[in-house]
């Protein structure tokens, strides 16, 4: 068999999951050692530091994983583990590997933070990740369901490995609406440092609109604690299935409440998704409360997405950067030589990049985010300068 015939039967669960992928640069991240051997790194690389305030750099969207083998504060579904099923055996052997955690199962929690500590280690001093916790699955009752949970990071884990390495990482809580400790829960991430909430309701069974989340929202108000929800199609973690859960309208609940929200990746995926978040964004009243994050929008299966966002420049002071780790480190998630092709990426920075995506998968999409650019036009410093959002004075 043909070496990319190969590479295509092995992609095939993720292609009949809906995913687009690239096969160009191959299948498996080679997890090179971070930095650059003594040497200085590429122009490239520090250029992408200028104008830039280090110490107000914060990567917003940073997914912490595992399998549980090693900490009580990550659980990971036994199907998905074990790799039970053609797309889970995919799912779990790209997202191992695009965390280059190594295969040594019994120390895998351990290996994945190390590793991420040494990506986020190769920033200038100051420059932070924001850890993500991920919550159970709950039903309508307020009820958690293992059995609709792909994994799960707790708080509580979450904020350890954050407190572990306080020069590099700030940690966000991951709350349901629906449970019954739900505003307890709030209060101690709040004391405990957290800086915000992720929802993904598509997987969590989340509807905005349910009555239950108005005493969240309210408490979300009290407390400052924004939200940040993925908006628009999931892909990448089964769980409760409810796509229409992820319509980005869904967050006028929230919004109207006072809660400020982070839409996930501009709602840029799905038919109407984009539209609706443009929609919401041109909304006066949810200026100071609507922000979007661009995590992702740079993945093969978000054509056109980079050259629609950078058009709206009213957008700008309204748009966070994150990275959506450990996805950039999914080789064929990504293609550089089509975004060379729709006109929003020089031909120049390809070789430099896919050097980098190979060592450090937080720095190769922060340089490709700050190398993206339309008829001159680039994400402002703002947009990369996050810090401020979360530690605005109410």
């Amino acid at each position: 068999m043909r070496r990319r015939d190969f590479l295509g039967a092995l992609a095939a669960p993720l292609f009949l999951a809906g995913c687009d992928f690239d096969l160009t640069d191959g299948l498996f991240n080679e997890c090179r050692a971070p930095g650059w051997g003594g040497h200085e790194p590429p122009a490239m690389v520090t250029n992408a530091w200028k104008g830039l305030r280090p110490d107000q750099v914060w990567d917003v969207h940073v997914h912490l994983f595992g399998n549980g083998r090693g900490d009580r504060g990550v659980w990971i579904d036994p199907d998905f583990d074990h790799g039970w099923g053609p797309a889970n055996r995919a799912r779990r052997t790209f997202f191992m590997n695009a965390a280059c955690a190594g295969t040594d199962e019994d120390r895998l929690d351990g290996s994945m933070v190390r590793r991420l500590a040494d990506l986020a280690g190769q920033f200038p001093p100051g420059a932070k990740a924001m850890l993500l916790a991920f919550d159970f699955t709950y039903d309508d009752r307020g009820q958690r369901r293992p059995d609709l949970t792909t994994f799960s990071i707790s708080d509580e884990y979450a904020q350890s490995v954050a407190k572990a390495h306080p020069d590099r990482f700030e940690w966000n809580a991951s709350v349901h609406p629906y449970r019954e400790d739900a505003i307890h829960a709030l209060e101690a991430a709040k004391a405990g440092g957290a800086r915000a909430v992720k929802w993904l309701p598509p997987t969590m069974n989340i509807d905005m609109a349910n009555p239950r989340c108005k005493p969240v929202y309210d408490a979300l108000v009290r407390l400052d604690l924004p939200i940040l929800v993925h908006v628009g199609e999931e892909k990448a973690v089964p769980g409760a299935e409810r796509g229409d859960l992820a319509n980005p309208l869904l967050l006028r609940h929230p919004l109207e409440a006072g809660v400020r929200v982070i839409a996930a990746h501009c709602a840029s995926l799905g038919a109407g998704n984009f539209e609706h978040f443009e929609g919401l964004m041109a909304e006066r009243r949810y200026e100071g409360r609507l922000v979007g994050d661009i995590s992702a929008i740079t993945q093969a299966n978000r054509h056109g997405i980079v050259r629609r966002i950078l058009s709206h420049r009213d957008w700008d002071g309204r748009l966070l950067n994150g990275s959506d780790y450990p996805l950039p480190g999914v080789i064929p998630l990504f293609s550089l030589d089509h975004l060379v092709k729709e006109g929003v990426l020089d031909k120049g920075c390809v070789p430099v990049l896919k050097e980098l995506r190979e060592k450090n998968a937080l720095l190769f999409d922060f340089v490709l985010k700050r190398s993206l650019a339309v008829d001159g036009r680039r994400f402002p410093e703002a947009t990369f300068e996050t810090r401020g959002f979360f530690e605005r004075k109410a």
